[in-house]
C-alpha cells in the first residue's frame, strides 16, 4: 500500500514510517508547509513528502492523491492549559478535515492516534480496556481533546464511508524526537528530583517502537470502527521510578508523597518557567491526574498481532535519548552510570568528531564520541575532550625600586 502518515517527524509517527517501510509499504510523510524531512527519517529508507496545512482543504486534497491509506499521528500533547485551543484546532477540527480529504481523495482506509486516556482511570490498581470511558474524574483540557477526536473520526466514517480505526497508545516512551514530549518528560523528572520521590498511582507504559508497529498491524488488520488499546506493562510509580533508579545508576524512590504534593510541585514549576520563558516539566492539569491509576489492557490488539517489550526495556529506551539530547543538564549527565540495556536500546550513528583529536580527523564508524569526548550511554561518566595546554606565561622579572 502506498500509506500517507501525518505527523511522521514526531516520536510515534518516526515509528509508524519505520514499521511500514519494513512492512513493505511505501510512505509518504506529509508535513507542515516549508518543514524538511528530518535526516533520521530520511535515513529509514525512500520516504516520500507532501506539504499540507490542516486549514487548507486544497493543499490536503493533493498531499493525499494516489494515497491507498492514511495514518493519522499529528496532534498536539500538552498539559499547559494555555494550549486549550490549540488542542481543539488540531486534535479536533484537523482530524476531522484531514479524513475528510482523504475520503474525498478516494482513500479507503485510515488510522487515527487517539491516547488511552480516553478509557479513563481508576482509584484503584485494575486495568482498564476500550470497553471502558471517561468519567468524572479529573481530566486536563488534552483528555478531553481526544474524545472529542476519537468521535469526530467516527463521525466521518459515517458520512463518507472511509474504514477508520483507532488506536490509543498509552504512555510512550523512547525516541528519537525534536522536542520533549510529557511522555518522556516522566524519567526526566525523577532524574531531576534530589528527593527521589515517588507518588500513589501509575500508569501503563509502551515502547514508541511496538506502537509504531501496533500502528501498521492496526492498518493490516484492524477491525473499522473499532478502538485498539496500543500498550505494554501497568507499573506502580514507585516501579516506575525504581526501574529509573535501577537503569540510571541512581537512588531508588525513598519518600511516597501524596498526590497534592505533585500538584503544588508542578505549580512551582510552572512559576519557574514563567520567570525564565521556558516550559515547565509539568503543570498542575497534569499532576491533578496523579494519585489515579491509568493501567490498561490491550487483549484486542494482541489477538491480531501485535505485541509489546517489557516496562524495563521502554525505559531504557527514553534514558538512551535523554542521555544524548539537550533536556538533561550536563551535571546530572555525568553523575548517571547507565545500564547496558540503555546503550542497546539506541542504535548507534556514525557522527564527525568537532576536530584532530590525538592526528585523527573524524570519527570511526559507530563512534558517537562527539565534542564530549564520551558515549553517553557507555555507563561511564561525560568528561570535556581534553584540550592542548597552553604556553607557560613569561616569568614576571622583579621590578627595580
Amino acid at each position: 500500500m502506498r500509506v500517507a502518515v501525518t505527523g511522521s517527524t514526531g516520536l510515534v509517527g518516526h515509528h509508524v514510517v519505520a514499521a511500514a517501510l519494513t512492512g513493505g509499504h511505501e510512505v509518504v510523510a506529509v508535513t507542515r508547509p516549508g518543514r524538511r524531512l528530518p535526516q533520521r527519517l530520511l535515513a529509514l529508507g525512500e520516504v516520500g513528502q507532501a506539504r499540507a496545512s490542516l486549514t487548507d482543504r486544497v493543499s490536503l486534497a493533493r498531499a493525499f492523491e494516489g494515497v491507498d491509506a492514511l495514518v493519522h499521528c499529528a496532534a498536539v500533547y500538552s498539559y499547559d492549559a494555555a494550549a486549550t485551543a490549540e488542542l481543539a484546532d488540531v486534535n479536533v477540527a484537523g482530524t476531522r478535515a484531514v479524513l475528510e480529504a482523504v475520503a474525498a481523495a478516494g482513500v479507503t482506509r485510515a488510522v487515527v492516534t487517539s491516547s488511552a486516556v480516553t478509557r479513563g482511570s481508576s482509584l484503584q490498581p485494575l486495568p482498564r480496556d476500550e470497553r471502558h470511558h471517561l468519567g468524572t474524574e479529573p481530566a486536563p483540557a488534552y483528555y478531553a481533546s481526544k474524545v472529542r477526536q476519537e468521535q469526530a473520526a467516527l463521525d466521518v466514517a459515517e458520512s463518507t464511508g472511509l474504514e477508520v480505526v483507532l488506536a490509543l497508545p498509552t504512555v510512550v516512551l523512547g525516541g528519537p524526537y525534536d522536542r520533549l514530549g510529557p511522555s518522556n518528560a516522566i524519567v526526566l523528572r525523577y532524574l531531576l528530583d534530589p528527593t527521589r520521590s515517588t507518588y500513589p498511582g501509575g500508569c501503563n507504559v509502551v515502547d514508541a517502537r511496538d506502537v509504531g508497529a501496533g500502528h501498521v498491524t492496526l492498518l493490516e488488520r484492524g477491525e473499522p470502527g473499532e478502538r485498539y488499546l496500543l500498550g505494554g506493562e501497568d507499573v506502580s510509580w514507585r516501579t516506575l521510578h525504581g526501574l529509573v533508579a535501577d537503569l540510571a545508576g541512581v537512588g531508588q524512590p525513598v519518600l511516597e508523597l501524596p498526590a497534592g504534593a505533585a500538584w503544588l510541585a508542578a505549580g512551582a514549576a510552572e512559576a519557574w518557567a514563567r520567570l525564565t520563558s521556558s516550559s515547565p516539566l509539568s503543570t498542575r492539569e497534569e499532576a491533578s491526574t496523579v494519585g489515579r491509576y491509568y493501567w490498561y489492557a490491550s487483549d484486542r490488539a494482541l489477538g491480531i498481532g501485535y505485541a509489546a517489550r517489557p516496562a524495563r526495556e521502554a525505559v531504557a529506551a527514553s534514558l538512551a535519548w535523554l542521555a544524548i539530547g539537550p533536556d538533561l543538564p550536563r551535571f546530572v549527565r555525568e553523575s548517571l552510570r547507565l545500564a547496558p540495556a540503555v546503550r542497546a536500546a539506541r542504535p548507534l550513528e556514525p557522527r564527525a568528531l568537532p576536530g584532530p583529536v590525538g592526528g585523527g580527523t573524524g570519527s570511526a564508524p559507530g563512534s558517537e564520541t562527539g565534542a564530549e569526548g564520551g558515549d553517553p550511554s557507555s555507563g561511564r561518566p561525560l568528561t570535556p575532550r581534553r584540550r592542548p595546554p597552553r604556553p607557560a606565561p613569561p616569568r614576571r622579572r622583579p621590578s627595580r625600586g
